[in-house]
C-alpha cells in the first residue's frame, strides 16, 4: 500500500508540474493574473517532494543502513 501511495504523490506532482507550466507560459500571453494558484501548486508540490523525500531519510532503512547497523554490531561484540 505504501509503494501504491508513492507512485500516485509521484504521478501527481509530475500532473502539477506540468499544470503549474502551462499556467506560467499562458498567464502573460492572455493577461491572467495567476500569481496565487501558481504559488498554490509549488507549494503543495513541496508539500509532496517532502513526503517522498522524508521516508527516505527517516523511515525506510535502505543498504547503506544495513551496512553501517552490521558494522557497529561487529564492533559491539570486539569489545566485549
Amino acid at each position: 500500500m505504501k509503494e501504491k501511495i508513492k507512485t500516485i504523490s509521484k504521478y501527481v506532482m509530475n500532473i502539477m508540474a506540468f499544470i503549474n507550466a502551462i499556467l506560467v507560459g499562458l498567464a502573460p500571453i492572455w493577461g491572467w493574473n495567476l500569481d496565487k494558484v501558481t504559488d498554490t501548486l509549488v507549494v503543495l508540490g513541496g508539500l509532496i517532494g517532502a513526503y517522498l523525500v522524508s521516508g527516505k531519510i527517516f523511515g525506510e532503512k535502505n543498504d547503506y543502513h544495513e551496512i553501517i547497523d552490521d558494522e557497529e554490531d561487529e564492533d559491539y561484540e570486539e569489545y566485549e
